[in-house]
């Protein structure tokens, strides 16, 4: 590697790149900066977003000149994705790259309300599925796609999306109260498996890393928000505004390629600074 130009460290033409949450703010950009790199994208979502994934996939065919196909799938279910999987490496040939990036958001209203006479837990299901989609779900793609890299015996890297709120207690300032800990309690697990799993799988020359973003500007969320709410966002950070999704590409990209090869087991906390005040 001593040879090789930095700049070149970030290419990744000849390599297959997995993002799930691909219809999402951050998948989108995120399949976007690995196909201007050159790796051949494979887009996960949802069955029933199949229709935006496809649109998705051809415009960076079109865009980038790479080969581009998109798939849903339940990635909560394990046997649906041991099927994707096998199905990416017929498509592609190998998996090279995965960004582990399908989630949700939690509840915006506190733990113990509202609580009724019989002290039920309402949100409790809501709790469930959102450790199953953001925890639970990151578990099974790494691990199977861990397998497909062993098996392929070229190793890989896996880029796990965890969040700034795994890391501090967060706000819903649009209720004056603190929201449920269903969101945050489920990205802190996404950072200690990164670490565990990261351990585990780096004697195949399997990089597993994370990022953590801050709060992410998000269109078709934020611009239905009063304007005092934003306000609120962007006041508790010393940049003093929200994060574009643009702003992760380089971060996305950096963990993808040869130019992180020393990075195991790190999260990259993009955050504007959030988490020093």
């Amino acid at each position: 590697m001593e040879n090789t130009k930095v700049l070149d460290r970030f290419c990744l033409k000849g390599k297959t790149a997995v993002v799930t949450g691909g219809a999402g703010n951050i998948g989108r950009y995120s399949a976007a900066a690995l196909a201007e790199a050159g790796a051949g994208i494979a887009l996960v979502d949802l069955p029933q977003c199949i229709d935006s994934t496809k649109a998705i996939a051809e415009n960076l065919s079109r865009q980038y000149g790479v080969k581009a196909i998109a798939y849903g799938c339940d990635l909560v279910d394990d046997k649906a994705v041991t099927a994707l999987f096998d199905q990416i490496e017929k498509d592609f040939g190998s998996v090279d790259v995965v960004h582990n990036n399908a989630g949700i958001g939690g509840s915006m209203v506190s733990d113990l309300e509202p609580w009724d006479s019989e002290h039920n837990m309402p949100h409790l299901e809501h709790w469930k599925h959102v450790l199953n989609v953001n925890l639970v779900s990151q578990y099974i793609v790494a691990v199977t796609a861990a397998r497909v890299m062993i098996r392929e015996g070229h190793g890989g890297s896996i880029i796990n999306t965890a969040s700034m709120a795994g890391q501090i207690v967060n706000q819903a300032p649009m209720f004056k109260t603190m929201d449920d800990s269903s969101y945050g309690v489920s990205k802190a697990g996404v950072l200690y498996f990164t670490k565990h799993f990261a351990a585990q799988v780096i004697q195949y020359g399997i990089r597993v890393n994370s990022i953590s973003p801050g709060y992410c500007y998000s269109p078709g969320l934020h611009d239905s928000l009063p304007d005092e709410v934003i306000k609120c966002f962007t006041k508790t950070q010393p940049i003093m505004r929200m994060m574009d999704v643009e702003e992760l590409q380089g971060a996305i990209l950096f963990l993808a390629s040869d130019a992180s090869s020393y990075c195991v087991g790190t999260d990259l906390l993009i955050d504007g600074g959030h988490v020093l005040w």
